[in-house]
């Protein structure tokens, strides 16, 4: 399944923004407040009502808040068309209190008839069935809650896969509980592996395991032998040799490894009879996807993640360059706010470009630099080009003793030397 086209009607910033996705990958990216998030929010709030109507049929999903209408405005409505087997749409409403909705009443039906798709599949096949994954993973995934203990057990279902999939994100404490779970089982049918009459659901190593152990390892290779121990109740991974618990790893990997784990686990009950289950199909929404990650792995991300899940729609948003670079241009969403109204266009170039131009020409930095150092090259550049070379030669030298070497300066002690050449 994949979606479309998203319309935004007063929605925050968004007075009337259609917007034609990729089936494969879009990447938004603007200043802070241009729009990422609303978008992602959007897409959320709409796949709500297909995950949870698969769930049960007469189930709600996320509403439009009345703060998400657009100031001066009455109504907000977003609009979502989907492709499965043929295409289906459905669209939401929400009016201010007090104002009447009549013309943009909610139309549910799409999302509805598909989940009901859905359901007969589950139950024509007792369970056994791939469904499509929806997932949200906003900004605050960082805050990271790895439990001590657990207190009850929980069972993990086909429908499981949804749960929480597109209001909480990544949560480290159903990451662990689900981790322990599976591997008690793959323990248990480590005992039968050499025996004959071995057990009908007997499966080692455990088949949804291996999916998240994989995917782990394709986005964190210096990181294995990810598992829990039980007294103290824990869980450890081995760091280029040496054995640490998840706790003493840093915001960046805690907040990756509960990313790609719990979409990997998410993808693996979501895929029982797939024989992988990271090829499952599914709907991945991510917001600042290089939260928290050092340069090295803002650059891999895109590229894993198509690799890693090759039959999932990335929904992204960055403000990192080091993203934006591993990015074809058809695939950026520039997002902007003009005369107060949200914008989106593409851009022209960006895949391998360097973080420089990224920065300047598509995120709409003037200059990289400190103003100003920027500030005193513009003026010596301008100095040499009147002639002064005295007082050029002064900035030169200044700037020499702040930043040291650079390409710039050497620029420009060249067009000085030749000036003096020729004024000789």
């Amino acid at each position: 399944m994949r979606v479309s086209e998203l319309k935004l009607i007063n929605f925050r910033g968004a007075k009337s923004l259609p917007i034609e996705l990729d089936e494969r990958l879009n990447v938004f990216v603007g200043m802070n407040g241009a729009g990422k998030s609303s978008i992602l929010d959007a897409c959320a709030i709409m796949l709500s009502w297909l995950a949870n109507r698969t769930r049960s049929a007469s189930a709600s999903g996320r509403p439009i808040t009345e703060s998400d209408i657009s100031n001066g405005t009455s109504v907000s409505t977003i609009e979502i068309v989907c492709k499965d087997q043929s295409y289906f749409a459905w669209s939401l409403a929400k009016a201010r209190s007090g104002h009447s909705r009549k013309a943009h009443a909610s139309i549910l039906i799409g999302a509805t008839i598909q989940a009901k798709r859905y359901q007969t599949l589950i139950s024509e096949y007792e369970g056994q069935v791939n469904v499509p994954l929806f997932v949200y993973y906003p900004v605050n995934r960082a805050v990271i809650d790895i439990p001590l203990r657990i207190r009850s057990k929980h069972q993990f279902d086909l429908l499981d896969a949804y749960d929480g999939a597109l209001t909480s994100g990544a949560s480290f404490r159903t990451f662990f509980e689900w981790f322990r779970d599976r591997e008690d089982l793959e323990n248990e049918n480590r005992r039968y592996q050499h025996e004959l009459n071995k057990p009908e659901d007997y499966a080692f190593p455990d088949p949804q395991l291996e999916a998240v152990r994989h995917a782990l390892t394709s986005f964190m290779p210096d990181f294995k032998n990810l598992t829990v121990r039980r007294r103290p109740l824990r869980m450890e991974v081995e760091k280029q040799g040496q054995r640490l618990t998840v706790n003493q790893l840093s915001d960046g990997e805690k907040c990756l490894m509960a990313m790609v784990g719990d979409l990997a686990r998410r993808l693996a009950i979501a895929n029982p009879a797939r024989e992988n289950p990271l090829e499952g199909d599914g709907i991945i929404l991510i917001d600042e996807i290089d939260l928290h990650l050092h340069p090295k792995w803002q650059r891999i991300l895109i590229p894993r993640m198509l690799e890693v899940f090759p039959n999932c729609q990335l929904l992204v948003s960055t403000h990192s360059p080091h993203v934006i670079t591993q990015v074809q241009p058809e695939h950026l969403h520039l997002l902007s706010m003009v005369d107060g109204e949200l914008e989106v266009a593409h851009a022209t170039e960006s895949y391998g470009k360097s973080v420089d131009r990224i920065l300047e020409d598509i995120m709409g930095l003037e200059t990289t630099r400190p103003d100003n150092v920027h500030d005193q090259l513009q003026k010596l550049h301008k100095i040499i080009q009147k002639g002064d070379l005295e007082t050029a030669q002064l900035i030169l030298d200044s700037l020499s003793k702040e930043i040291g070497s650079d390409p710039e300066l050497v620029k420009a002690s060249v067009l000085i030397k030749r000036k003096e050449l020729i004024g000789k």
